[in-house]
Protein backbone atom coordinates (compact mmCIF):
# COMPACT_ATOMS: atom_id res chain seq x y z
CA UNK A 1 0.00 0.00 0.00
CA UNK A 2 1.22 3.43 -0.70
CA UNK A 3 1.42 6.06 2.28
CA UNK A 4 -2.52 7.55 0.53
CA UNK A 5 -3.85 4.25 1.67
CA UNK A 6 -3.93 2.95 -2.28
CA UNK A 7 -3.17 -0.11 -3.15
CA UNK A 8 0.16 -0.54 -5.70
CA UNK A 9 -1.28 -1.28 -9.17
CA UNK A 10 1.24 -4.03 -10.83
CA UNK A 11 0.62 -4.40 -14.66
CA UNK A 12 1.78 -8.10 -15.93
CA UNK A 13 2.29 -9.24 -19.19
CA UNK A 14 2.75 -12.53 -20.22
CA UNK A 15 1.85 -14.30 -23.18
CA UNK A 16 0.97 -17.68 -20.78
CA UNK A 17 -2.44 -17.79 -19.78
CA UNK A 18 -1.62 -20.12 -16.38
CA UNK A 19 1.43 -18.03 -15.27
CA UNK A 20 -1.05 -14.56 -15.50
CA UNK A 21 -3.09 -16.33 -13.29
CA UNK A 22 -0.65 -17.43 -10.47
CA UNK A 23 1.46 -14.44 -10.78
CA UNK A 24 -2.31 -12.17 -10.12
CA UNK A 25 -3.41 -14.63 -7.60
CA UNK A 26 -0.77 -14.32 -5.36
CA UNK A 27 -0.06 -10.51 -5.82
CA UNK A 28 -3.71 -10.31 -4.99
CA UNK A 29 -2.87 -12.34 -1.83
CA UNK A 30 -0.39 -9.85 -0.97
CA UNK A 31 -2.39 -6.74 -1.13
CA UNK A 32 -1.45 -5.42 -4.02
CA UNK A 33 -4.09 -4.22 -7.42
CA UNK A 34 -3.01 -6.19 -10.62
CA UNK A 35 -4.25 -5.85 -13.94
CA UNK A 36 -3.10 -9.04 -16.71
CA UNK A 37 -2.28 -8.68 -20.74
CA UNK A 38 -1.59 -11.34 -22.76
CA UNK A 39 1.09 -9.18 -24.52
CA UNK A 40 2.95 -6.33 -24.72
CA UNK A 41 1.17 -4.51 -27.42
CA UNK A 42 -2.37 -4.31 -25.90
CA UNK A 43 -0.24 -4.02 -22.22
CA UNK A 44 1.55 -1.15 -23.73
CA UNK A 45 -1.68 0.74 -24.60
CA UNK A 46 -3.20 0.59 -20.71
CA UNK A 47 0.37 2.06 -19.93
CA UNK A 48 0.05 4.73 -21.69
CA UNK A 49 -3.28 5.52 -20.29
CA UNK A 50 -2.42 4.92 -16.63
CA UNK A 51 0.94 3.51 -15.49
CA UNK A 52 0.86 1.05 -12.96
CA UNK A 53 3.65 1.55 -10.11
CA UNK A 54 5.43 -1.50 -11.36
CA UNK A 55 5.70 -4.07 -14.51
CA UNK A 56 6.14 -7.50 -14.41
CA UNK A 57 6.55 -8.54 -17.56
CA UNK A 58 7.77 -12.03 -19.62
CA UNK A 59 10.82 -11.86 -21.48
CA UNK A 60 9.83 -13.99 -24.94
CA UNK A 61 6.28 -12.73 -26.02
CA UNK A 62 4.78 -12.70 -29.69
CA UNK A 63 4.33 -9.49 -31.18
CA UNK A 64 6.59 -7.54 -29.24
CA UNK A 65 8.91 -9.29 -26.74
CA UNK A 66 9.45 -7.81 -23.04
CA UNK A 67 12.97 -6.81 -24.39
CA UNK A 68 12.06 -4.86 -26.72
CA UNK A 69 9.14 -3.44 -24.95
CA UNK A 70 11.19 -2.33 -22.21
CA UNK A 71 13.61 -0.29 -24.13
CA UNK A 72 10.73 1.56 -26.39
CA UNK A 73 8.99 2.47 -23.17
CA UNK A 74 12.01 3.60 -21.43
CA UNK A 75 11.73 6.48 -24.74
CA UNK A 76 8.59 7.87 -23.27
CA UNK A 77 8.68 9.90 -20.20
CA UNK A 78 4.59 8.83 -19.54
CA UNK A 79 6.20 5.02 -18.53
CA UNK A 80 10.22 5.87 -18.37
CA UNK A 81 10.40 5.50 -14.82
CA UNK A 82 8.11 2.69 -14.14
CA UNK A 83 10.10 -0.33 -12.88
CA UNK A 84 10.39 -3.65 -14.42
CA UNK A 85 10.54 -6.86 -13.29
CA UNK A 86 11.49 -9.37 -15.95
CA UNK A 87 10.78 -12.79 -16.12
CA UNK A 88 12.06 -15.68 -18.31
CA UNK A 89 11.87 -19.33 -18.71
CA UNK A 90 15.50 -19.27 -19.93
CA UNK A 91 18.95 -20.12 -17.99
CA UNK A 92 21.01 -17.87 -20.23
CA UNK A 93 22.98 -15.06 -18.32
CA UNK A 94 23.46 -13.49 -21.69
CA UNK A 95 19.56 -12.65 -21.37
CA UNK A 96 19.78 -11.67 -17.72
CA UNK A 97 22.64 -8.81 -18.99
CA UNK A 98 20.68 -8.00 -21.99
CA UNK A 99 17.39 -6.94 -19.61
CA UNK A 100 19.23 -5.89 -17.41
CA UNK A 101 21.34 -3.16 -19.43
CA UNK A 102 17.90 -2.24 -21.25
CA UNK A 103 16.75 -1.30 -17.38
CA UNK A 104 14.75 -3.94 -15.91
CA UNK A 105 14.96 -3.40 -11.96
CA UNK A 106 15.21 -7.22 -11.13
CA UNK A 107 15.35 -10.47 -13.27
CA UNK A 108 13.36 -13.93 -12.12
CA UNK A 109 13.35 -17.43 -13.51
CA UNK A 110 10.75 -19.30 -14.49
CA UNK A 111 8.99 -21.46 -12.48
CA UNK A 112 8.46 -18.78 -10.04
CA UNK A 113 8.16 -19.44 -6.20
CA UNK A 114 5.60 -17.30 -4.38
CA UNK A 115 8.12 -16.03 -2.08
CA UNK A 116 10.73 -15.05 -4.56
CA UNK A 117 7.98 -13.27 -6.38
CA UNK A 118 6.56 -10.96 -3.33
CA UNK A 119 10.11 -10.60 -2.23
CA UNK A 120 11.02 -9.29 -5.91
CA UNK A 121 8.08 -7.18 -5.76
CA UNK A 122 8.29 -5.82 -2.35
CA UNK A 123 12.70 -5.27 -3.12
CA UNK A 124 11.73 -2.99 -6.13
CA UNK A 125 8.79 -1.22 -4.98
CA UNK A 126 10.37 0.02 -1.65
CA UNK A 127 12.91 1.28 -3.55
CA UNK A 128 10.83 3.24 -5.97
CA UNK A 129 8.76 4.47 -2.48
CA UNK A 130 11.75 6.30 -1.41
CA UNK A 131 12.77 7.09 -4.70
CA UNK A 132 15.94 5.33 -4.99
CA UNK A 133 15.05 3.36 -7.90
CA UNK A 134 15.87 4.63 -11.36
CA UNK A 135 15.73 2.46 -14.94
CA UNK A 136 17.97 0.39 -14.86
CA UNK A 137 17.97 -1.01 -11.21
CA UNK A 138 20.09 2.06 -10.01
Amino acid sequence: MTEAGRKEVIFVFDDNADMRTLIRLHLERAGYEVRVFEDAVEGGRAMLESPPDLLISDYNMPYLDGLKFLGAMRTDPRVARVPVIMLTSSTDAHVEMRAADAGAALFLTKPLRRDDLIQAVERVLSKKRVGGLLPGGG
